[in-house]
């Protein structure tokens, strides 16, 4: 893993675990991402071999199989990449309540596989809900489309929430994530840790508080509600920002004294 010279000179002696955060290579994603590959080859394959024989429905079905296919194997491969950690200085941001703060903003690639995988899904469940109607066989229409329905809607409220970030105030720490915004204030949080493991994870360690808000922009389907009252952040979507947001956590969390400089804008804050 690369070293970021300058964000480790801004927030000295708080480093995480050696390598951290270093991505889980399973044999199970090492194999879906074989199987993902060949299937891709399979589709498109087809997809060639309808146009060919002038079947444009096949084609265009097997073409919308072959690029979830594909982004498929590009978000198994982003799991298992380790992204270096971002040399510039945090950028400046809001928190719900339009506080300023330091931000650490979510991976954009990040976004793009999870939100092009559930596209092509929606479309390829939308047209087998379609040629189901078409037959008449409604038992099987009424299952696709709800599934549709929800897709449709955790993409609507992912997108709109786009992008997620971790911003510290001198107030507190928010985290918007997927679906969920998380805020706790600093006299609640007693330890930062880096978790290693299957998933690596930034926790914010927090007691219950009167300061804490929460929205679950889905109910209880919100992903990172589990972790409450902790502040649970996956290192996967902060991609580059992972390291430097984990540091700066931990930093603030120390020194309490500088928090009243997270206020100000872009990178002097951190200095």
């Amino acid at each position: 893993m690369s070293d970021s010279g300058g964000v480790r000179d801004m927030f000295p002696n708080q480093d995480p675990p050696a390598g951290w955060p270093k991505p889980h290579r399973s044999v199970t994603r090492v194999l879906s991402a074989v199987g993902f590959t060949l299937l891709t080859l399979i589709t498109a394959a087809v997809a060639v071999s309808a146009v060919v024989t002038g079947d444009l429905a096949q084609a265009l079905t097997f073409a919308v199989g072959t690029v979830l296919f594909a982004h498929l194997v590009g978000l198994v491969v982003s799991l298992m990449r380790q992204a270096a950690p971002a040399t510039h200085e945090p950028s400046v941001g809001f928190n719900d309540q339009g506080e300023r703060g330091l931000a650490f903003p979510y991976s954009r690639w990040a976004y793009y596989w999870l939100s092009s995988v559930l596209v092509a899904v929606l479309l390829v469940d939308a047209g087998l809900a379609v040629q189901f109607g078409a037959a008449g066989a409604w038992v099987m229409v009424v299952p696709l489309a709800a599934i549709a329905l929800f897709l449709a809607w955790f993409l609507i409220a992912m997108l709109r929430l786009a992008p997620g970030r971790v911003v510290l105030t001198p107030s507190g720490i928010y985290h918007r994530s997927l679906v969920f915004e998380h805020f706790v204030p600093w006299d609640a949080v007693v330890d930062v840790a880096a978790q290693e493991g299957h998933i690596p994870r930034i926790i914010v360690k927090a007691l219950p508080s009167i300061g804490t808000r929460e929205r679950k922009h889905m109910g209880r389907l919100s992903a990172g509600i589990e972790g409450l009252p902790f502040l649970v952040v996956r290192t996967y979507w902060l991609g580059a920002n992972a390291l430097p947001a984990n540091l700066a956590l931990k930093h603030y969390l120390l020194h309490s004294d500088e928090r009243t400089r997270l206020k100000e804008i872009g990178g002097r804050a951190a200095r």
